[in-house]
Order: C-alpha cells, then structure tokens, then sequence
C-alpha cells in the first residue's frame, strides 16, 4: 500500500513539473519573484534596525539568521501543499473537487500531490543564503546538537505548518470558503521572524502551545546562540508535536470533506 502512494505521489509531481515545463518563463518569473520579494523584505528589516546594536539580547546578524530560517520550514511546506489554499479559497465553493471524490484515492493525498510549486526554490535559496551570510557574521558556532535540531525543525515544522493549513482548509468543506481564516492563522506565522522574547507573554504562549510555529522556528535558533533549551528534548518535542497535529489534521480533514456538497452558492 506505502509502495503504491509512493509510486502514485512521484507521479503526480512528474505530471507536474511536465505542464510547469511548458511555461518556463512563468515558472522562473514566480521563483525570481520571490526572491526580490524576501530580498526586499530583509532589506526593510536592516534599515529599519541598522542603528540598533541588539534588540533584547540579539544582534541584527542573529535576527537576520533567524529570518533565514524561518524561510525553510515555509518553503518546505509551499513546495508540497500550495494547493490548499485553493481548496480554503476557491475549489470547494466552485465545486472543482468533483473529480478527487470519484477516484479511488483520498481526496487529502491528491490535493497535496496535485502540484509541485517549483518557485518555492526562490524562498529556499534566500533561507539558505542568508542563514550562510549571517551566520559567519555573527561567527555562530555550529554543535553537532544544534545543527540536528535545525534539520529536524525544518521538515517536523514543515509539517506543522501543512497540518495546520490542512485543518483550516479543511473547514471550507462547512463554510464554502475558509481562506480568510487560514490566511489570519498562516500570518501567525510573521512573527516567528524575529525573536519570541521581544513579544508580549500571551503571544509567546499562542506561538508555543496553541500555533506552533514558535516551537519550530524561534525556539531551535534560541537554542543555536544561547543554549536556552536541551536541544535533544526540544527535537522530541517538535517531532511529538508535528505527528499529533498532523494526525489531528487528518482526521479533521476526513470529518468536514463528509460535508462536500459539490457546487455551493
């Protein structure tokens, strides 16, 4: 059963990246679209906090790593699962969801095998690039704990990230459309751009318990500069957290996708 979904995945991903080939241009338009969009946005952040010598403790190299780093986990996620928010905005509503519901495949694995966002690279390779720059700036020093800790945050956030959209997707199936609220709950997601202590306690206790993006996020590069966590019990943590949602998520999924009514006005 895991062989054929592994088989019918890679699949859906060459079909895919075949009709993305037939628009080249399009394709690295979009990649090159976001890479002058998160150029831009970390450019604002340095003139804006240039003159500021650390911001609770954190130097402008430090934040401007763990603005890297937050891009992964999101890229990750937007390479696999964009065609969600299709189905929070639009695909439910317009009844364009017929076809999953008539092959024998779940309709959950077909969304998130449908389509393969190539420009999602664009995101990766500012992460990475500015994860590289700032992290021999502000002369980091990389443990074997640490640098674990970033690898297993990046896909298990990932994962929490997918799991979370998949659940407010998901309500659309109730309400026709739910990209709205998803969208409130993936800008959550901002914060976790700079560092956690700067906010106030009741948005550090929705980034960690309630939306965990600040478990996945903050918390690892926390760990990196100031060893304010074990790292080993934080991987247990981000790994026990990510399964449960994604579980949750499913199984949300599978109760609200009962109420599909085709077309709805």
């Amino acid at each position: 059963m895991i062989k054929r979904y592994i088989h019918l995945y890679f699949s859906y991903i060459k079909r895919s990246l075949v009709s993305k080939m037939e628009y080249k241009k399009d394709t690295f338009i979009a990649m090159f679209g976001f890479l002058i969009e998160n150029a831009a946005a970390i450019a604002c952040i340095y003139f804006v906090v240039r003159n500021i010598p650390s911001l609770n403790g954190w130097t402008i190299w430090q934040m401007g790593f763990l603005y890297g780093f937050a891009m992964i986990p999101r890229g990750i996620d937007h390479l696999f699962s964009d065609d969600l928010w299709l189905v929070a905005y639009h695909k439910v509503r317009r009844g364009e969801l017929d076809s999953y519901f008539l092959r024998p495949i779940p309709v959950l694995f077909q969304v998130i095998a449908e389509t393969f966002k190539s420009d999602a690279f664009g995101e990766l390779i500012v992460g990475v690039i500015m994860m590289i720059g700032c992290g021999i700036a502000s002369q980091v020093t990389l443990t074997f704990p640490a640098v674990l800790l970033m690898i297993i945050a990046s896909i298990f956030g990932a994962l929490i990230i997918t799991s979370l959209k998949i659940i407010f997707s998901s309500l659309a199936f109730i309400f026709k459309s739910s990209g709205p609220l998803l969208q409130v709950i993936y800008n959550f997601m901002d914060y976790c751009k700079y560092p956690l202590s700067i906010f106030p306690k009741v948005i550090q206790g929705i980034l960690v318990f309630l939306i965990p993006f600040g478990l996945c996020i903050s918390l690892p590069i926390d760990v990196l500069f100031f060893e304010t966590y074990n790292a080993f019990i934080l991987m247990g943590i981000i790994i026990g957290v990510s399964i449960a949602i994604f579980a949750l998520s499913v199984l949300i999924w599978s109760a609200c996708a009962k109420r599909y009514e085709s077309t709805g006005n």
